[in-house]
């Protein structure tokens, strides 16, 4: 690798208009620098440029399977085949094409469906109906102009995916969480017989993602013996017709605890909430406002949308556009009310959070400008070769995200049961600890070396040459009294 580091990108903060205040605490004198993607500013440059007639350009030559990998690997993740994902893609040639075509592919699963249904075969036709719900969830990804489409298709996946679940995963169940005055979709899942309450992670999803995607990101943390909420939060997904998407959301959490009241296996003070991307910025509001969350994960979040949203994909602000629910702001004067800066330094719970070098939806600094607010609370995870959600890396980081709830709830018990009081950045510390030592970070959990993957690494045993330390502790610095 390249020892020199990389040019900073043309999105970099300027250091004394961004630089953030910091409580007193220890200072290390070594700092742990993160591997950079060379080509970061170029592409983030060219990101700027790629509107929808640019977009019609390049789909025209080339189909839909010039598709950036990361997004390949979401709509894998979901479970939609290979060679039917690249049937679909190879006949998208203009952006406005992208939903009809994978309508088309929703309505073929439904004829698979109506045949497997007439031959009575229950599983056969609930997995060919999921897919076409997963098909429905995938047309409305990219599609920023036809609000009617995208409403139309998030009910079907809604629906569709619905009749299907008690087929599918006979030990999920959807439960309705009341959020001011009316209710939020969401489904439970747990991780099998249980004997005794077990903790639950609460899945916060981003702007075009929806419960029935990220309950496929459930796997890990069923395996951790968690239980799993996944949440459509207001405005997206089934709950797209409910107004209030903003910064003012972070009282969800409300009615999840008031759903737990019905809820003996669960333990209601091991709750712990995992966002990506919109979802991960909800995820840190949600831990600064309500005390009872145990700890939170936040996947590559945005931490101050407002000193970067001008240079962000027109997709990206057609996407924000939709998002704003007062006419009288505009996507940039949104943006700032999701700032993070004075919002992180009211979290007290241990934070985890992950970030991709290759993101070109968030700037990557984000993750690291986030990680420094919270000080010794915060916990970064670095991505070299990971991009925005990390899709590609979901096995990976999903493992790493079950390993930290359970250290967490695990040093918490054992400072309580020392000492009756825990101390969040104690506990942060011996959770950090034992996420160094897992498993799931230092040994290969899927039969190969994966290279990409984070680890955690201390600042006095950093080598300087070390580009492949992949993630790092960002300790608490002194007040700049800015």
């Amino acid at each position: 690798m390249n020892k020199e580091q990389s040019p900073p990108p043309d999105w970099a903060p300027d250091e004394a208009e961004d630089e953030p205040v910091r409580e007193r605490g220890p200072r290390s004198d070594e700092r742990v620098s993160l591997p950079q993607w060379r080509y970061a500013p170029d592409a983030w440059r060219w990101v700027r440029r790629l509107d929808s007639r640019s977009a019609r350009r390049v789909l025209r030559v080339r189909s839909a399977k010039v598709l950036p990998s990361g997004m390949r690997a979401r709509i894998l993740a979901l479970g939609i085949p290979a060679d039917v994902l690249e049937t679909t893609l190879r006949s998208i040639r203009s952006p406005n094409q992208w939903a009809d075509k994978w309508i088309e592919t929703a309505q073929r699963y439904l004829g698979d469906y109506r045949r497997q249904a007439s031959s009575k075969n229950p599983v056969e036709a609930a997995q060919a109906r999921r897919l076409a719900a997963l098909s429905y969830h995938v047309a409305q990804l990219l599609e920023f102009d036809d609000d009617r489409t995208v409403r139309m298709c998030r009910a079907a996946a809604a629906s569709l995916f619905a009749q299907a679940q008690p087929f599918m995963y006979p030990q999920a169940r959807k439960v309705h969480v009341p959020w001011r005055a009316t209710e939020l979709p969401a489904y439970v899942i747990a991780p099998g017989p249980q004997t005794r309450p077990n903790g639950l992670v609460v899945l916060l999803n981003g702007a075009r993602t929806s419960k029935e995607e990220t309950f496929s990101w459930a796997g890990m943390f069923l395996r951790a013996g968690l239980t799993v909420l996944a949440l459509d939060s207001p405005g997206t997904g089934e709950a797209t017709s409910v107004p209030g998407r903003g910064h003012e959301d972070d009282d969800v959490m409300d009615g999840v605890f008031d759903v737990l009241r019905q809820e003996p296996m669960i333990d209601s003070t091991q709750v712990s909430v995992v966002g990506v991307s919109l979802g991960g910025n909800q995820a840190i509001r949600c831990a600064a406002y309500d005390r009872r969350i145990l700890c939170a994960v936040a996947v590559t979040p945005p931490y101050d949308p407002a000193r970067w949203l001008h240079r962000a994909s027109p997709f990206l602000l057609a996407q924000l556009d939709s998002l704003v629910d007062d006419p009288e702001l505009d996507p940039w004067e949104q943006a700032d009310l999701f700032s993070l800066h004075d919002v992180a330094m009211d979290v007290r719970c241990p934070v985890l959070i992950f970030g991709g070098a290759r993101d070109l939806v968030v700037p990557p600094s984000e993750s690291e400008l986030l990680a420094t607010r919270l000080g010794t609370l915060g916990t970064l995870a670095w991505y070299p070769s990971g991009g925005h959600c990390l899709y590609a890396e979901l096995p990976s980081w999903t493992s790493e995200a079950a390993t930290w709830v359970t250290s967490v709830a695990a040093a918490k018990g054992i400072e309580m049961q020392a000492s009756g009081m825990a101390d969040p950045e104690l506990i942060a510390a011996m959770a950090r600890e034992h996420l160094e030592e897992s498993t799931a970070l230092g040994d290969d959990l899927y039969g190969e070396e994966d290279e990409d993957g984070a680890r955690l690494i201390e600042t006095d045993d950093h080598d300087p040459d070390d580009l492949g330390a992949s993630a790092r502790l960002i300790e608490r610095r002194p007040d700049d009294d800015t």
